[in-house]
């Protein structure tokens, strides 16, 4: 069975990568306006935050990429379930998100530690639930007959690995975007760990 993981509010809190962000945008405008951006995040979400303390576009356009680009200060979830998948499974992870972004979380999380194959949709201009980052996946490991994906977003995360007959998994990030949203996995946790006993099955 190869073990295939998501990254944003799975392996890691996404809301830790948004802190981390505010505070360099805080820090680059040298303004005490860190405090006054999550109260904005956490009414709004982040779509326009930036453009209040931009002062034209192309400070607009420095700031979005000061917040995506960033050096994250973001860590594990759960290492000891990677540790234990990465002794049994072979492992894989599809994320979403602009590649070099999703790239730089992955370095400073140390996941080709434990990842073997993983999938930036943003490179190969596809996303999920689009079936061709799950094929890739397949393909890479053509070998394998089991797949099973752990992730968080049941808008778009099981649509098609179930159409593919994976087993789904569905992470309740008690802290994540999508926790109040009704899912179609297979099966459904709140403790990231507990995905180690239904892959054990």
């Amino acid at each position: 069975m190869v073990i295939v993981l998501d990254m944003d509010d799975t392996l890691y809190n996404e809301i830790d990568f948004v802190k981390s962000g505010f505070k360099e945008i805080a820090s680059y405008l040298n303004a005490n306006i860190y405090d006054e951006m999550m109260l904005e995040f956490e009414k709004n979400g982040s779509g326009k935050i930036f453009n209040r303390y931009a002062k034209d576009e192309k400070e607009l356009k420095k700031l979005i990429e000061i917040y995506r680009f960033h050096a994250p200060n973001i860590g594990l979830e759960n290492e000891k379930l990677l540790d234990d998948i990465k002794q049994k499974f072979k492992t894989a992870l599809i994320t979403d998100g602009h590649y070099i972004m999703q790239q730089n979380k992955y370095n400073r999380l140390n996941l080709e530690k434990w990842i073997d194959y993983a999938v930036f949709t943003d490179k190969y201009h596809t996303k999920k639930p689009n079936k061709k980052p799950y094929e890739m996946v397949e393909n890479y490991f053509k070998n394998e007959k089991k797949f099973c994906y752990i992730a968080d977003n049941p808008k778009k995360d099981f649509i098609a690995p179930n159409e593919l007959g994976w087993l789904t998994i569905r992470y309740k990030n008690p802290v994540g975007v999508y926790r109040d949203e009704r899912s179609d996995a297979d099966f459904e946790i709140e403790n990231l760990f507990d995905a180690w006993e239904i892959i054990n099955e």
